[in-house]
């Protein structure tokens, strides 16, 4: 991988964040937390940085995850992901009218985060 990358995630899941980060920093990747008021200032973009955002979708508001999927769609042009503890069709489908590239079950981007960032890097 010739470029750096780095995951914005929102998310209260402790149990997700703590994995995660063991998983980003065992591949050397960057990670940044951010809240709804960090999405006034927008992400930073940085051409040797490729960035991904990730949005957990098993939070109490769903609504409110997916709006933040859109409106990062329509900031930035970072794939957005979404994640979850349990996948539905249903949800995979209303997902993608708000702008989500993909959706993961939390278990599953865990194992399989190094092939999934270096299935974006290909891209």
């Amino acid at each position: 991988m010739n470029k750096d990358f780095n995951l914005y995630v929102f998310s209260d899941d402790a149990n997700f964040c703590s994995a995660l980060a063991l998983e980003c920093n065992s591949y050397g990747f960057e990670l940044t937390f951010f809240e709804l008021v960090d999405l006034q200032n927008g992400f930073k973009k940085d051409d040797k940085v490729f960035s991904v955002v990730i949005i957990d979708l098993s939070e109490k508001d769903l609504d409110q995850g997916l709006k933040i999927g859109e409106e990062i769609r329509l900031k930035s042009d970072f794939p957005v992901f979404g994640v979850l503890n349990k996948l539905s069709k249903e949800l995979q489908n209303k997902s993608k009218d708000y702008g989500f590239d993909l959706i993961f079950t939390k278990r599953m981007l865990l194992k399989s985060l190094k092939k999934v960032v270096v299935h974006i890097l290909d891209q």
